[in-house]
């Protein structure tokens, strides 16, 4: 996967990393300013400067790949080479996942391309479980929480419906001469 490929050749200053949606290119807080398609090359999503302001970066990044669009796939295609491999732990659920990077730490990618997070990256894979655990228990609590207050709404919906309906009973009862 050529992300590193991408972000060396158009200099690219930066976050470069790979996502669901595709190589993604964008400063550490909005990842996706640009996004390219992995298996064609193609802008999914391009930099739109607006009145808040211009990214000359940005610009650069986009009309260098506009010039040369092959070169961009040929790129992306080409395997990436590191000068280190080291191990690198995340999971997944309820999966530990081993990665490999050059260095760790955000704002760091993996040879993949995935970003490391502080807080699901980690270099041993002890920490990763015991935070993958961590997580895992923090969701069972709050969706524990979330399913007893959606029981409580449930019984009040209930409640309310048996009141409204005793009570088309009892009109029907009293008034049967009367149709709506």
């Amino acid at each position: 996967m050529g992300w590193k490929n991408v972000k060396e050749r158009y200099q690219i200053q930066h976050i470069v990393q790979i996502t669901d949606e595709g190589l993604c290119i964008g400063p550490p807080y909005i990842h996706d300013i640009i996004v390219i398609d992995l298996a064609t090359g193609a802008f999914i999503k391009r930099y739109l400067p607006d009145g808040w302001g211009r990214n000359a970066e940005l610009i650069r990044y986009q009309a260098e790949i506009d010039a040369d669009a092959a070169e961009l796939l040929r790129l992306i295609q080409a395997p990436d080479t590191f000068a280190a491999s080291l191990p690198v732990f995340t999971y997944r659920g309820g999966d530990i996942i081993e990665e490999a990077c050059e260095q760790y730490g955000w704002p760091n990618v993996t040879h993949v391309g995935h970003i490391m997070y502080e807080n699901t990256f980690f270099a041993d894979k002890a920490t990763a479980i015991i935070r993958a655990k961590s997580a895992a228990a923090s969701r069972v609590e709050w969706v524990s929480e979330r399913v007893a207050d959606c029981e409580d709404k449930l019984r009040i919906a209930k409640a309310l419906l048996a009141q409204d309906q005793a009570e088309v009973i009892k009109l029907n009862t009293d008034y049967p001469e009367v149709q709506p």
